[in-house]
């Protein structure tokens, strides 16, 4: 990814997320938290199509498409839920006892 790239990646990042906070002040987190899930794994359906080829090729990379965006997404929620139990007081309740 270029230097503009991760720019621009990083800017989309903090709108979804800008959205997804506005959204919360009127609807349930959990609610909030589903659409977003299940806006990614459409989203992620139709890039997938759309980079195939044709149908053929596209049931036949639809399980490696599978397993590879369901492993990246682990890795990231992994990495994010990690950096809120790190940061849990600074982020969440700075009133904690450890």
């Amino acid at each position: 990814m270029t230097n503009r790239d991760e720019e621009l990646f990083w800017n989309l990042v903090d709108q979804f997320i800008q959205q997804a906070n506005t959204a919360c002040e009127e609807i349930d987190p959990g609610v909030v938290s589903a659409s977003l899930l299940n806006a990614a794994a459409r989203f992620n359906a139709f890039v997938v199509a759309t980079s195939s080829l044709d149908r053929k090729e596209y049931i036949e990379e639809m399980d490696s498409s599978l397993n590879y965006l369901t492993g990246r997404y682990r890795e990231i929620l992994r990495d994010n839920l990690e950096d809120y139990r790190e940061h849990y007081k600074e982020y969440i309740r700075a009133d904690e006892k450890e």
